[in-house]
């Protein structure tokens, strides 16, 4: 157990935003460090919600959270690098990043709102975890690429912005009204769009949409086992052909690209803990260690050791170094 404990709670920046967008509740918002220079999670006190309006210009080095983390650009160029890919965000754009996924952000001058979100109240949900839309992949969303998506996750964020900052009573529940009822049309959207899971169409979908739920969720729940193209197949009763068609229409991934992401996933947060990496190895479903560093470098673009290395817990990301004591060594600001 830490020994000491550090909690500042000045932050000279916030003075430079709109008084609007201040934190709503500043005063339990200061860093808290241990004696390791380890920071806590810094969600608004008993929620599950933090949002930040930054217009600070400097970088966030390469890091990732257990959160999921969506930036929204309102003024000037924000570009941002997830694992391999470059984004460079225009004002209107949004990007969410699944949790564990590592990102950096590379600053500039400008406006954005950015905000994390912890997904366990979503994961209760058998729907939400079989859904890969929001929980596989970043997502890129512009009025040019794919707007229907980017529509109704633009409408959710401009209604979360005031219900944050306003802080009336019971905030937290009309937010995460806002963000169930996005995933779920964005869900339903997507449903819509493919021929063989479109509602619309009559029974035959609605059991595959069935079938292939339930599948997902066995997945997620049994990725340690020894789980075969053949045995998922006769889970929903398909041959494997159609099985393949299928199962990619509905997930955006074939069989091999989600079971292998589940189980980065689950090595992902099995590496903030201090078991070791041959343990993690092993209980996320890999067979030896040279397939797990192999898979996951590829997944994420560097070791385990080296992902480890960047575990990140949510700096406050509006705080001047000043006010850091000269003894910690705190991440850089967003």
């Amino acid at each position: 157990m830490p020994e000491k404990t550090d909690i500042i709670n000045i932050d000279p920046d916030e003075e430079k935003k709109p008084l609007q967008y201040r934190q709503p509740i500043f005063n339990h918002l200061g860093r808290v460090l241990d004696q390791d220079n380890l920071e806590s999670v810094s969600y608004i006190p008993g929620s599950h919600i933090r949002l930040w309006y930054n217009n600070q210009p400097c970088a966030y080095a390469e890091h990732h959270h257990d959160a999921a983390e969506i930036i929204y650009i309102q003024q000037n160029l924000y570009p941002v690098r997830v694992g391999r890919e470059h984004f460079d965000l225009r004002p209107g754009d949004i990007l969410y990043i699944p949790p564990h996924m590592p990102h950096t952000l590379e600053g500039g001058s400008g406006v954005r709102f950015i905000l994390l979100l912890d997904p366990a109240p979503f994961l209760i949900f058998s729907d939400f975890k079989a859904s890969t839309m929001f929980t596989m992949s970043v997502k890129y969303l512009s009025e040019a690429h794919e707007k229907q998506y980017y529509t109704l996750v633009r409408e959710a964020y401009d209604q979360i912005i005031p219900l944050y900052f306003q802080a009336n009573p019971m905030w937290e529940l009309h937010i995460f009204s806002c963000m169930f009822n996005m995933f779920m049309k964005t869900s339903e959207l997507k449903l819509a769009a493919s021929h063989s899971f479109d509602p619309s169409t009559g029974n035959a979908s609605l059991l595959n949409y069935g079938k292939f739920s339930a599948l997902l969720n066995y997945i997620n729940d049994n990725y340690c086992e020894n789980l075969t193209l053949e045995k998922a197949a006769d889970y929903v009763g398909f041959s494997k052909y159609h099985f393949l068609r299928m199962f990619t229409e509905y997930t955006g991934l074939t069989f091999h690209e989600y079971l292998l992401r589940r189980r980065i996933q689950v090595s992902q947060s099995l590496l903030t803990t201090d078991k070791t990496i041959t343990d993690i190895a092993f209980e996320s479903g890999f067979n030896s260690i040279t397939s797990f560093s192999r898979s996951f470098h590829q997944y994420t673009g560097m070791s385990p050791t080296e992902y480890r290395a960047k575990k990140d817990t949510y700096d406050n990301m509006g705080y001047s170094k000043s006010v850091i004591p000269s003894h910690s060594q705190a991440p850089h600001q967003q």
